[in-house]
């Protein structure tokens, strides 16, 4: 192994990485004339705040059990 070692060579390569389109780009703007589209950002916000109230309401809870044990 050292003998191998000693006669070793170091090389640096350089190697292009191919440039790949982002596949997501393709839908971006996609409902930009929608007229719906709004709307449904509009679910899609209440349904998050729906949520965080549901976690925050469970995180309440957990620190209620933590506060009495």
């Amino acid at each position: 192994m050292q003998t191998r070692l000693e006669t070793a060579k170091i090389v640096t390569l350089e190697i292009e990485v191919p440039k790949v389109e982002n596949p997501w780009m393709k839908f971006a703007g996609m409902f930009k004339d929608d007229p719906q589209f709004d709307e449904m950002l509009g679910y899609i916000e209440e349904y998050r705040r729906e949520l965080d109230a549901q976690m925050e309401e469970y995180y309440q809870q957990l620190d209620v059990e933590n506060e009495t044990k």
